[in-house]
């Protein structure tokens, strides 16, 4: 009997992937276990293995390297020694536009998890289920909603039921819902999960003049929606103009962004709309750790790692983390998530976009061993061999522009955590010492973006604090 091959969903968010390539030929066996493809996501290049024997039957439709094929599609079969494929192939769907997605990125999964969709189930909170609220059903499960937040819902129009959540439905669930209900009604807002027909492709559209049809692809404006001011209802440029707020018409050529571009640009623009971020900026004296890693360098053997700056910072952050477990959570659906480990992502840029590898358990390890650790997953991403698992997890993150003589900057939360620490270069500042002189030193600027949905500007203020002093005493980094 034949087993059907399909798109896995590598993640709770993940709706589409990009096809990278078969590692089986068709008529190959394949046993269990095997690779059979490659799927690439925002995070890393992913190896997709067989859950089941058989001949592989590669479907004649096959996506092609980089195409964005959604969840689920099926793009060939395992078949028996002498079987027939069915006679039914469905056709390969591809995108080139990714959809919307609502939901966290989670662990690895393998094919025989899309077969069906769950709904996520919020992590009980250990504070229960909050007081003075209602139940209301929403498919089979019941959602939590106070008299607060569905009084917003009838004053904002939003149906509870609508909001496709488990769980406790917060005030900002409710803002974001009636906001996204607001931009698929407004023509001239970002269609990301629409798919606009090409100029005069259907007859029982409304006929469009091309200047018109460029202006609207600049401003991505569903223009299937104007109504023209043109002979017989012909839209022109000005019906696009006037739909996009009357904006100016930027000059240049419109460049298609690549599918990793896409979805690292849509995996931003979600923690953009569904956190309160707020960031804090501060100066840390870099003298002790500038001296120590000048020590190592000069110490170290050729085959030994020297700890980079972000290094020293990781480990400050595992240890401070500690005392700031809510730096170390995620919102979920109304609850706060606490992780029971600090793992701490490193933004890298490379060549197909950035890519935040995870170093786990960072407070646990010494300095040489968080060192040894991102030095080859910075390696590993830069070369794109960087797998799911690698890039998973992550409840804190890391972000280094230093290099680009960048002073300070506002991170953005990777999606799933509640903060992010940019890093800036260091330069040569004066202080004014005890005794009224001034004393030069050696600064790095430090960015902390927050979720304030999960942390207060305070606790956030006392942890850049302790930060800042774990790096200007190193002695207990400096213990291997």
């Amino acid at each position: 009997m034949s087993v059907e091959i399909t798109i896995p969903r590598l993640g709770w968010s993940m709706d589409e992937g990009i096809f990278v390539e078969w590692t089986k030929q068709d008529g190959e066996y394949v046993a269990a276990g095997d690779p059979i493809f490659l799927m690439e996501t925002e995070k890393a290049l992913q190896e997709i293995e067989s859950v089941d024997a058989g001949i592989l039957h590669i479907l004649p439709n096959t996506p092609k390297e980089g195409d964005v094929v959604k969840v689920g599609t099926l793009i060939g079969y395992l078949l028996e020694e002498g079987e027939e494929p069915p006679k039914f192939q469905p056709t390969v769907k591809t995108s080139a536009q990714p959809k919307e997605r609502h939901e966290q990125s989670s662990s690895d999964t393998t094919l025989e998890d899309v077969s069906t969709k769950k709904p996520l189930t919020p992590v009980s909170s250990s504070a229960g289920v909050p007081l003075a609220s209602s139940f209301q059903e929403s498919g089979s499960s019941k959602v939590v909603a106070s008299p607060s937040v569905r009084r917003l819902a009838r004053e904002l129009g939003v149906d509870l039921a609508s909001v496709n959540l488990s769980g406790t439905i917060s005030i900002h669930d409710v803002r974001r819902a009636a906001q996204e209900a607001k931009e698929k009604n407004s023509p001239a807002l970002n269609l990301s999960s629409a798919i606009i027909p090409e100029r005069n492709a259907d007859p029982s559209l409304p006929k469009i003049s091309p200047r018109a049809a460029r202006t609207a692809k600049r401003f991505n404006i569903n223009w299937t929606t104007l109504k023209g001011s043109g002979h017989g209802g012909r839209i022109r440029e000005r019906d696009v103009i006037t739909a996009s707020g009357n904006r100016d018409i930027p000059d240049g050529i419109l460049v298609p962004a690549s599918p990793v571009r896409k979805l690292i640009a849509e995996r931003l623009a979600q923690s953009a709309r569904t956190t309160v971020p707020v960031t804090l900026t501060t100066k840390v004296c870099f003298d002790a750790i500038l001296q120590n890693r000048s020590d190592r360098k000069k110490q170290a053997k050729s085959n030994e790692i020297v700890p980079a700056y972000h290094d020293y910072i990781m480990q400050a952050a595992a240890k401070v983390l500690l005392d700031y477990p809510t730096l170390n959570s995620c919102w979920m659906n109304g609850e706060i998530l606490q992780s029971n480990g600090i793992h701490i992502g490193l933004a890298v840029d490379t060549e197909n976009g950035l890519k935040v590898p995870v170093v786990k358990d960072a407070n646990q390890k010494s300095l040489l061993d968080i060192a040894d650790d991102s030095s080859k997953l910075i390696s590993r991403a830069r070369n794109r061999k960087l797998t799911n698992k690698e890039c998973s997890g992550g409840t804190f993150t890391i972000s280094n522009l230093g290099s680009f003589g960048i002073d300070g900057f506002t991170p953005v939360i990777n999606l799933g955590e509640s903060a992010i620490l940019g890093l800036g270069t260091i330069r040569k500042s004066p202080e004014c010492a005890s005794d009224g002189s001034i004393v030069w030193t050696e600064q790095m600027t430090l960015s902390l973006t927050f979720d304030h949905q999960i942390v207060d500007g305070a606790p956030a203020a006392k942890f850049l604090q302790d930060l800042c002093s774990h790096l200007e005493n190193p002695t207990t980094l400096l213990i291997d």
